[in-house]
């Protein structure tokens, strides 16, 4: 009686086993048909066989489940090529998706070992091949590439992440470390654009771990190294780390000291701190290295907050030496003697009224100092509304009636 129920339930399992084993069968004979291929169906069947104890834990399977998604995507590029469809970008890029997801299971139980009658392990070496293979037309295709953009445009921007990352991730698969494969993945401009838009994707998620991962690793490199810079940077301000942001600054600013953009935060950053003198000295070292106008004007802006009202004139004039022609600058120069006599001015206000009579002149005097820098300012940038604004208020204050109402609005 007991063997008889043993019998039983060794058929009855044996029954389940070869259930499943045809459901694989009728998935790869669903997906595969050239004619009508059903791939709602062999997802059907796959996915009893992906959830069954017999089968799940098979290479074969999970390839199998992977190679639907293959197969629908390379349908749809040949209706595609023929004129007969096949422009919708979002079934293919989800298509690549599963089966990327599916083929990395099935590469990872392809690398576990069976043993054979003498204990020597054996790999699934065919099926990884297989894989990696088809992996590489990914690669050259750009089905994700496409997909990521899609998303990108519906604002669906986690999926635009995980689409641009997993492409750029695929010269790094174990599966793909074959030297002949590496020669059909180039890591050319394009591979690291792509890696860079997948931090601007990540960024948008505010997946900042995964943004500052891949910002970080671009920020080593030479190709859309410094956007990197700028967007790293900026997810940690986002994160209210100012210690890590100011480290970030400080690095870019020594492997990229022509980028006014590193710098000038730097010096921002300072300033709002206090640290006025050692914004002085970063850019001091800037100029020493690299003489741009920004720097100079950068400068000599602190200096005129400080009140160091001559060292900021020597600085503009060492400014107008590098480009005699920036309005900026000249515009700056004259907010020197502006800023001067404003002073002076505060500094009277306790006199009495024959000793503020006297100081008046010399303020006024002062003031006039500035007319000719916000003249040619405006000579220069005839367009710029704050220059034009800035000689206004000028004219107006030195009672200049006739040239205040040239420039009225």
């Amino acid at each position: 009686m007991k063997k008889t129920l043993l019998l039983a339930a060794l058929v009855l399992a044996g029954t389940g086993c070869m259930a499943q084993k045809a459901n694989v069968r009728k998935a790869r004979n669903l997906a595969l048909n050239p004619d009508n291929p059903d791939f709602a169906g062999a997802r059907t069947a796959i996915k009893a066989a992906l959830e069954d104890e017999t089968t799940k834990d098979q290479t074969e399977t999970w390839y199998l489940a992977g190679l639907i998604g293959y197969t629908q995507n390379k349908n749809e590029l040949e209706k595609l090529q023929l004129g007969k469809g096949g422009k919708d970008y979002v079934l293919r890029g989800e298509a690549v998706l599963e089966s990327y997801d599916y083929w990395l299971k099935a590469d990872s139980m392809s690398q576990v070992p069976t043993y054979d009658k003498k204990g020597n392990p054996k790999y699934d070496t065919r099926t990884r091949k297989q894989i990696a293979e088809r992996m590489v037309e990914y690669y050259i295709h750009q089905e994700l590439i496409n997909y990521a953009v899609e998303m990108n445009e519906k604002k669906a921007y986690d999926k635009a992440y995980e689409a641009f990352n997993k492409y750029v991730m695929l010269p790094d698969l174990p599966m793909m470390q074959d030297k002949k494969l590496q020669e059909k993945m180039p890591r050319d401009t394009n591979y690291y654009t792509y890696k860079y838009y997948a931090g601007r994707m990540a960024y948008q998620s505010q997946m900042y771990d995964e943004a500052m991962r891949i910002f970080g690793e671009l920020v080593e490199g030479d190709i859309e190294a410094v956007s990197a810079g700028e967007f790293l940077y900026q997810c940690y301000i986002d994160l209210n780390d100012s210690v890590k942001a100011n480290e970030v600054l400080d690095r870019c600013i020594q492997k990229f000291p022509a980028e006014p953009w590193f710098i000038q935060n730097r010096i921002n950053n300072l300033v709002n701190s206090g640290s006025m003198e050692a914004a002085v000295e970063y850019l001091d070292k800037a100029i020493a290295a690299d003489p741009q106008v920004q720097y100079f004007i950068s400068k000599g802006s602190i200096l005129n907050l400080q009140k160091k009202f001559d060292e900021a004139v020597a600085t503009y004039e060492q400014a107008l030496k590098v480009d005699p022609n920036n309005a900026a600058i000249y515009e700056n120069y004259g907010f020197v003697y502006t800023d001067m006599a404003n002073k002076m001015n505060d500094d009277a206000a306790y006199l009495n009224a024959k000793e503020y009579a006297k100081a008046k002149i010399e303020i006024d005097n002062t003031f006039r100092k500035a007319l000719p820098y916000f003249e040619k300012a405006y000579e220069l940038a005839p367009d710029n509304f704050e220059y034009k604004r800035s000689l206004r208020s000028l004219y107006y204050r030195l009672g200049e009636e006739e040239k205040y109402q040239q420039l009225a609005d």
